[in-house]
C-alpha cells in the first residue's frame, strides 16, 4: 500500500518536474537577457559620451591653433606695424597720414 502510494505521488511530480525545468531555464533566460541589454544600452551611452568628447577635444585643439597663431603674430613686428597703421592710424616718425574727406552733396 504504501510503495502504491509514493508511486501515484512520484507519477504525479514527473509533469510538474518537467514545468519546474521549464519555468527555472526561462527565468535565468530572462535575467540573462535583462543583463545583456542593459550592458549594451551602457556600451552605447558610453560610446556616445566619447564621441562628444572627442568633438571637444577637436574644437579645443583648432583653438589652440589659433591661439598659437596669435600669439606668433605678437611677436612678429611686421604683423605690429600692420596692425598699428590699419586699425589704430598711427604711423612712423617722419611720416605723413593723409585722410581723405569726401564732400557732403547738397
Amino acid at each position: 500500500m504504501r510503495r502504491q502510494r509514493g508511486d501515484r505521488i512520484r507519477a504525479s511530480l514527473r509533469p510538474r518536474r518537467g514545468l519546474i525545468l521549464i519555468a527555472s531555464v526561462l527565468v535565468v533566460a530572462t535575467l540573462l537577457s535583462i543583463l545583456f541589454v542593459g550592458r549594451q544600452m551602457e556600451i552605447a551611452s558610453r560610446r556616445a559620451t566619447l564621441e562628444e568628447l572627442e568633438q571637444e577635444r577637436v574644437l579645443a585643439l583648432e583653438a589652440q591653433d589659433a591661439l598659437r597663431d596669435r600669439l606668433a603674430q605678437r611677436d612678429d613686428l611686421e604683423a605690429i606695424e600692420a596692425v598699428a597703421r590699419e586699425k589704430l592710424g598711427l604711423v612712423l616718425p617722419g611720416e605723413e597720414k593723409v585722410v581723405f574727406v569726401e564732400e557732403a552733396t547738397r
